[in-house]
């Protein structure tokens, strides 16, 4: 299962609602759900910038 996946199963838990994944998910799931966004927003960032493909 790759990391995508992990966090699409995670939002999907918590009724794709932000409020109840911050209220009630448990440590390892928020932080694998934020770490997922940071990344997708780098690597956007990036490649808006030309230095990703």
């Amino acid at each position: 299962m790759n990391e995508r996946e992990k966090v699409q199963k995670i939002v999907e838990k918590y009724n794709n609602s932000h409020l109840e994944l911050k209220e009630n998910a448990t440590h390892k799931e928020l932080k694998t759900f934020l770490k997922f966004l940071a990344d997708e927003a780098n690597r956007k960032q990036r490649k808006l910038v030309g230095l990703e493909n």
